[in-house]
């Protein structure tokens, strides 16, 4: 297999377990009797292992300028630990689970996407975008896939075939990166352990990741409880399922669109851009009722991630050096997706618990997503990176 196609495979698969997990995992918890604060708590573990995973891994892809060999050691890892998930019931074990788990999985993003993003800087022609594109799709089927698997099963209370998929697809993962290519080295010395204050040096990049962290904040009511939003509408598992699908081809859209969009708008009015959007997206989405209104609010997605993403690619690769390419990649996903998510997923949880119900969760969502806008993007324009 080309090494584009490997790539594209890899995404494929790992944003397909993503798939299976942001919509139905929260549902399949609850239904095993999870509080919605253990559901919060549970499910932070990973975001608060995040940092020092992400990096711990990357720090050794940049030293030993092996990344491909650090990604298959970090899904060997991962995969171990997924094993135990049809078994665990309790949020003890499934804590556990989830915790040593995430030891390896917060580690694939941001290796692969170094690796993704050195294959095409030697390969003329191929796009970064183009190749995550993979990863979209991935999720789109297998949460259309996951929803229509778990309807035709009649909806059963904490299906296992939730966790079955899961597993399922992390030892694809783990075995798809097997064949990834070696990375050529870069040239100049290796970076140190602690090559990240020079990366932290930058107040450019320090905005950038105070704006992720905030907007990443603001989409844990959707990463969470968008399942359980749809229950209590009273609508089937399908609608989650669709409405993932039509969000992922949002985003797939604006990740194909992106080059031309980066070509004629700043970075800075792509991401205010990515924000509005957003905060319209949760407030619209707090008072939906219908099926149809639910999906087609999905359509937002594209902005909430596809543009949010590609964007905050275009500017770590403006911001980053080639020696640091996969520290300054962990370091993003350390902050925003580690950061942002552990205190997300808490606060969301714990106004679960004090709402019943998700729909309040969204509105406070597109509240927050205004801090980013009004706050990070004014501060933006006072900084030249794009």
């Amino acid at each position: 297999m080309a090494p584009a196609w490997r790539l594209r495979l890899v995404y494929f698969l790992y944003y397909g377990a993503v798939g299976i997990t942001l919509p139905y995992f929260a549902p399949y918890l609850r239904d095993l009797g999870f509080s919605g604060s253990a559901i919060g708590t549970v499910l932070m573990l990973a975001p608060l292992v995040a940092p020092a995973a992400a990096l711990g891994w990357a720090a050794l892809a940049d030293r030993t300028g092996a990344p491909e060999r650090m990604l298959r050691l970090a899904t060997m890892v991962s995969l171990a630990a997924a094993v135990f998930l049809p078994v665990a019931r309790t949020p003890l074990a499934v804590g556990a689970v989830l915790l040593f788990q995430s030891v390896g999985d917060r580690a694939v993003v941001p290796l692969l996407d170094s690796l993704t993003m050195e294959h095409v800087r030697r390969s003329p022609g191929h796009g970064y975008s183009r190749i995550r594109l993979g990863g979209s799709l991935g999720f789109a089927v297998l949460a259309l896939l996951g929803g229509g698997l778990l309807a035709w099963r009649g909806d059963r209370p904490a299906d296992p075939l939730v966790p079955w998929l899961i597993l399922s697809l992390v030892a694809g993962y783990a075995v798809a990166v097997r064949g990834l290519p070696h990375a050529e080295p870069v040239s100049g010395d290796r970076p140190g352990w602690l090559a990240v204050r020079t990366l932290l040096g930058d107040r450019r990049l320090l905005l950038l990741l105070a704006g992720g962290a905030v907007h990443w904040l603001a989409c844990a009511p959707y990463h969470l409880f968008f399942g359980l939003l749809v229950r209590d509408r009273g609508l089937p598992p399908a609608v989650t399922g669709l409405g993932m699908g039509a969000g992922v081809l949002a985003e797939m859209a604006v990740l194909l669109a992106f080059p031309w969009l980066a070509g004629r708008w700043s970075l800075k009015g792509l991401l205010a851009t990515a924000f509005a959007g957003s905060a319209l997206r949760w407030l619209a989405l707090s008072r939906a009722e219908s099926a149809a209104a639910v999906i087609s609010l999905q359509l937002l997605h594209g902005l909430t991630f596809g543009l949010f993403w590609s964007c905050s690619v275009e500017a770590m690769s403006r911001l980053v050096p080639a020696t640091l390419r996969a520290t300054g990649q962990a370091l993003f996903t350390a902050v925003v997706f580690g950061a942002g998510n552990a205190i997300g997923y808490q606060l969301s949880g714990l106004a679960l618990d004090h709402y019943g119900r998700a729909a309040p969760l969204f509105a406070w969502a597109g509240a927050i997503e205004l801090l980013p806008l009004l706050g990070v993007a004014f501060l933006m324009r006072q900084t030249r990176f794009g």
